[in-house]
């Protein structure tokens, strides 16, 4: 796979995101739509010749189960096809701050953070386990914050489907589905897998939030599933004093080493957590630094180099390519590429250089021409605010704000429905 490599006829591959064993997630555009999508691939060839059969079956029902789980929580599936000798999904693309990352910034996360975070995968998990399906793989990886507070909870590539012929047919013999230190006991014995089992995950999750490390730790991955099922479990409040008593029992619960013990079900769970939601000490849960990971993707933890800076020529360079893609209507990339412009173009004292305004204009017309009119808005606003600050041209700073007033009446608001905001 390459960037610029079109698959399906119709999305093309902008930057590669992650990669696992037996396949890779990309970034692309669907150029059909105009939209950012995330396309997630099999390299059957690299799937052992014995095992590709059961690795495609699963790969599709990947596909169909989250298809069908009509929930915020869980990524749109748009897609699925076949690209030589490869699989693919096409997804949602999902931006936003990874929850194992977010862990490690904070360290320790507020209770009433930690508390709506987990309620909302717990909604996610009331809505898979009501169409029977087991997720078998939670963990803070698999967990996406988004920039508006969103939970979304990623890749059900290894959800299982509760009835037991399906299952049998589906699972790969031998092996143990799920990360080591998320999984349930029964699931490290090889036994029986049900919704009990991602309970107990999301009280790992829930328990390495509050406290900063999981519940169980050890030097090697079967070392670390015997702790699940031997090992006593570990009392929150031993760790952090303030968790409240009630949240503490709820994750000791989660935790039990029998599925029976555990509570009833995920909405129930996400009862018991609703009253922790509203502690005084929790911000939002939107990252001040949000890092941009997608839908399905393997753990992964790089990041792509980007230049801090461009040349002159780089600028004009961008400047025609958002031009071409404009012109084929496919506005929403093109405006893509011109935000990546502004945003390595130096700052400092230079902040409103030619360079920069000439951009700006380019960026906001093309998000007027693309339909997306509150953002075109604000993009002219803003604009006009800063060049009228910095005593810009006056013609240009009269233009900004027509088309800012005309982007209002096209949202059918009356021109002085709101303050000027700055472009988000």
């Amino acid at each position: 796979m390459q960037a610029g490599e079109r698959i399906g006829d119709r999305y093309e591959l902008t930057y590669p995101v992650g990669r696992g064993g037996m396949g890779e997630v990309w970034a692309g555009f669907d150029e059909r739509l105009d939209r950012p999508v995330a396309i997630k691939f099999l390299r059957q060839l690299e799937v052992p010749e014995d095992e590709r059969l059961t690795a495609g079956k699963r790969f599709r029902r990947e596909a169909r189960a989250t298809a069908r789980l009509d929930h915020p929580g869980v990524p749109a599936v748009y897609d699925l096809g076949v690209h030589g000798e490869d699989l693919f999904i096409v997804m949602q693309l999902v931006p936003g701050i990874v929850l194992a990352d977010h862990i490690a910034e904070q360290e320790r996360l507020p209770v009433g953070e930690a508390a709506s975070i987990a309620a909302q995968v717990c909604s996610v998990l009331a809505a898979a386990h009501s169409a029977s399906l087991v997720h078998r793989d939670l963990k803070p990886q698999n967990l996406m914050i988004t920039p508006s507070g969103v939970v979304k909870v990623l890749d059900f590539g290894v959800a299982a489907l509760l009835g037991p012929a399906e299952a049998s047919r589906l699972t790969a013999t031998g092996r143990t589905l799920g990360s080591p230190t998320y999984i349930a006991p029964e699931q490290a014995q090889g036994g029986p897998v049900g919704p009990a089992a991602d309970l107990y995950a999301l009280g790992c999750i829930l328990f390495e939030m509050l406290g900063g490390n999981p519940p169980y730790e050890a030097a090697n991955a079967p070392d670390l599933m015997r702790r699940h099922i031997d090992s006593p479990i570990p009392i929150i409040t031993e760790y952090r004093s303030e968790v409240p008593d009630d949240l503490a029992h709820l994750l000791y619960c989660l935790l039990a080493k029998d599925p029976a013990n555990r509570p009833a079900s995920a909405g129930e769970v996400h009862q018991l957590l609703t009253p922790f939601l509203d502690v005084p000490d929790s911000p939002g849960l939107v990252a001040a630094r949000t890092h941009t990971r997608f839908l399905s993707a393997p753990p992964h933890t790089g990041h792509l180099s980007v230049p801090p800076q461009r040349s002159p020529q780089d600028l004009v360079e961008l400047r025609a390519q958002a031009s071409e893609l404009a012109e084929n209507e496919r506005f929403a990339q093109a405006a893509e590429v011109l935000e990546r412009a502004v945003r390595l173009v130096p700052q400092g004292d230079e902040r409103l250089a030619t360079e920069i305004v000439t951009l700006r204009v380019d960026l906001a017309n093309i998000l007027m021409l693309a339909g997306d009119f509150r953002r075109a808005r604000h993009a002219f606003e803003a604009l006009a605010r800063d060049l009228d600050q910095s005593d810009g041209e006056q013609d240009l700073v009269d233009e900004c704000r027509h088309q800012a007033m005309a982007c209002q009446l096209e949202m059918g608001e009356p021109a002085d429905a709101a303050e000027p905001r700055s472009i988000p």
